[in-house]
């Protein structure tokens, strides 16, 4: 290489510019200082009561200065949402409340002005309230001390019907497992929590703490544990995983009158203090806010390395008169998690995980902590092949271990005479973009996935992407640059313009797209499959990756398996790239699907019921890195370079632990509404049972009897959910 990369000067400045001083700001006075943050720093246990969560979220003070500047980064990443004109005017089909989101910040920040907070909670509470509101999980913010903190109760609960036929009812999980037992009496229901009807609480719940629930059926089921979820490692928004303070206690009464409680609500502390002494909210909001270290830290006590408590980027503290220095230099949070190095090699999800314990085939590295997540079983009384995929989120190794693991389990499942096939996609919150095009060309080599998506064109978009554009159609392939930018949403060269099944030949090509909604947006683009550096890339595969159909990876098979034949099952917990795959599969192939679950009523129920954007962006990482990068070669050429502020001098303000909005729309094939609007409901949709909630091979039974016993009458599907069989797209 002959010149230094652009990419590389972008990093040593990001370098430079963390060391920058941040402004000294005024404290806001205050009431005597609660040392509730202190207790929860130093507590030995994670999980503590959700007051006391509450008392030291309460008492952490408010810099309306910082939150001014916060807000202004925000606001500026925020423009470049796909779908902002849609959440403000949404169309008949889309279950949930519109939401003027840039009017929302705009009204944040007209509070911040008029000094309308109390403490940092409130802010940050009414912030990722609007976030929540836009039912997108690809907007997503992890920041300040509202991401150090989920809350939750000790009880799990499920939603089942006794028969599949009545309504659900909510239980004490544990209630109906001892129910089971020889000998024991029948579970009874939650008549209500907390005084309130159960249901009613429970929805009230769910529409709060849900993330990307496109319709209350979806933010229902996130209150509920499950397999999928428990080999995931992930918890329900009941038991752990609810963002805001719920209160202090919980209270059940059962509908035979017996009484649970009350107890209190929990909360999980997931902040490390890194040995900084922490007492007051003050000292809180300085380290996880604004990410300083007191002067007197001295970093030889934890790492072993020569520090003198000073240093010459020293910054004032806002609560407090110490010199501090930067406790976050990327950005992120101080708190990490530990995995085992090594675990033993797993041969199926073991007992008690509601998985059958003899699966025909694991992908390799199977586990909590290794690479594998999918599993395949035959139930051969129903000469049925089962293939789970919990998720499409896989790295390195495990992307072609991934696909290896679908072909050889449908080669066996053909092999073994299994007639019918039923994908399970519950839990699966998306992944490897690439893998749902590998995993439906190999149920379809024939078919061509259209997979079309696109931008919303602004202003600071036109700017990043002519810039990047032309910077790459300028660069010799020997450039490190030329490879790193192959796979970047900002280069049109390597996208297919949809309307002429060509590579675009310009950025303004792509750029200039049509007005709808009241907004502009790009071209719609598909993915350049055939190219092999792009694939790789995008994939981050060591060992090289191509979409099975395209390129050096031809097909060699048939058709495994007619689309009647197939099933696909959810629980409108199906987002992102997951959705991108039932989208495939369903509306591409004919392929029919079953949801379960979703609130005690009847009805039809969306299959894919979360996010079904195409582009999660990361704010901080990449976004920001486009910005920079852009505004350094308006900066060489001699052309302003101003349509955005600094991204990296001096910052956000306050520290951010993760970012990411939507940046391009799902977009199908002759329609111009993006797919997170549309009504998208199961062919059938089922209750969960006792017998069927933690037991999946009773659960793959009854969604097959529902789909083949009696295929003109759908046997078994919830009343007035199987409308949609003959491809009426009906909603509610």
């Amino acid at each position: 290489m002959n010149q230094l990369s652009l990419i590389f000067q972008l990093l040593c400045l990001s370098l430079v510019s963390v060391s920058t001083a941040l402004p000294s700001l005024t404290k806001r006075a205050s009431s005597p200082e609660s040392t509730a943050c202190g207790d929860v720093v130093n507590s030995e246990d994670d999980v503590i009561t959700a007051t006391l969560a509450y008392e030291c979220l309460t008492s952490v003070p408010y810099n309306g200065a910082v939150a001014a500047r916060f807000m202004e980064y925000f606001y500026d990443s925020a423009e470049f949402q796909s779908n902002l004109a849609y959440l403000k005017s949404p169309p008949p089909s889309y279950q949930q409340a519109g939401v003027d989101f840039l009017g929302g910040l705009e009204l944040i920040q007209a509070k911040i002005n008029n000094g309308g907070y109390a403490n940092q909670y409130e802010f940050e509470a009414a912030l990722q309230a609007l976030i929540y509101s836009t039912h997108d999980g690809h907007l997503f913010l992890s920041s300040g001390i509202l991401s150090l903190f989920s809350f939750g109760s000790q009880y799990q609960i499920a939603s089942v019907s006794i028969d599949g036929v009545e309504l659900p009812k909510v239980y004490i999980a544990d209630h109906l497992f001892a129910s089971q037992d020889p000998g024991s009496s029948n579970a009874s229901a939650i008549a209500t929590i907390n005084g309130q009807n159960a249901a009613d609480y429970l929805t009230q719940y769910s529409a709060a703490n849900s993330v990307g629930g496109l319709e209350p059926h979806a933010d229902w089921n996130s209150l509920f544990a499950s397999p999928a979820q428990d080999i995931q490692g992930t918890s329900s928004i009941w038991n752990g995983g609810g963002t805001f303070y719920p209160g202090d206690t919980i209270t059940f009464v059962l509908e035979n009158g017996t009484q649970i409680g009350p107890d209190p609500f929990l909360a999980i502390f997931s902040g490390g203090s890194d040995g900084v002494a922490i007492s007051t909210g003050g000292d809180f909001y300085n380290f996880f806010v604004l990410g300083l270290y007191p002067a007197s830290y001295n970093s030889t006590d934890d790492f072993g390395g020569d520090s003198d408590g000073s240093d010459d980027s020293a910054a004032s503290s806002t609560y407090g008169t110490s010199a501090a220095t930067s406790a976050y230099p990327s950005g992120n949070s101080a708190a990490t998690s530990t995995y085992p190095a090594t675990e033993p090699t797993q041969t199926s999800w073991g007992p008690g995980s509601g998985y059958p314990e003899n699966p025909v085939i694991v992908q390799p590295d199977l586990g909590l902590y290794g690479g594998g997540s999918l599993s395949g079983y035959f139930l051969e009384d129903y000469s049925l092949a089962v293939l789970s995929i919990p998720s499409f989120q896989e790295f390195g190794d495990a992307i072609g271990t991934f696909s290896g693991t679908v072909r050889d389990f449908i080669a066996s499942s053909k092999a073994a005479g299994m007639e019918k096939f039923l994908i399970d996609l519950q839990q699966n919150y998306g992944g490897e973009t690439l893998l749902a095009f590998d995993t439906f060309k190999q149920f379809f080599p024939e078919i061509d996935p259209y997979g079309g998506s696109r931008m919303r064109a602004h202003p600071s978009a036109d700017i990043i992407g002519d810039q990047i554009t032309t910077y790459w159609n300028g660069l010799n392939p020997d450039y490190d640059d030329w490879y790193a930018l192959l796979d970047s949403e900002w280069l049109s060269a390597d996208r297919i313009d949809a309307s002429t099944n060509q590579n675009f030949t310009s950025w303004q090509q792509f750029f200039e797209g049509p007005q709808l909604n009241g907004d502009t947006f790009t071209s719609i683009q598909r993915y350049d499959l055939s190219n092999f550096l792009f694939d790789t890339l995008s994939t981050d595969d060591d060992e090289g990756f191509t979409v099975y159909g395209y390129g050096d990876n031809p097909v060699n098979t048939t058709q495994p398996y007619l689309a009647e034949d197939i099933i696909i099952l959810t629980d409108g917990q199906c987002a992102s790239t997951c959705s991108l795959f039932m989208e495939m599969m369903h509306h591409e192939a004919g392929v029919r699907t079953v949801v379960a679950g979703g609130r005690p009523s009847y009805g039809p129920m969306q299959a894919p019921g979360l996010t079904r954007g195409a582009a999660a962006y990361d704010v901080v990482d990449s976004l920001d890195a486009d910005i920079a990068l852009a505004q350094l070669l308006l900066d060489e050429d001699n052309q302003p370079s101003d349509f955005l502020p600094n991204r990296t001098t001096p910052g956000p303000g306050m520290s951010i632990s993760y970012a990411q909005i939507n940046l391009r729309d799902q977009i199908r094939q002759g329609e111009t509404v993006p797919l997170q609007f549309t009504y998208e409901a199961a062919n059938c949709r089922i209750f969960y049972t006792a017998q069927t909630f933690y037991n999946y091979t009773n659960l793959w039974r009854y969604a097959a009897d529902a789909i083949y016993s009696n295929p003109a009458f759908y046997r078994g599907c919830a009343s007035g959910s199987s409308e949609t069989r003959f491809g009426r797209n009906v909603y509610p």
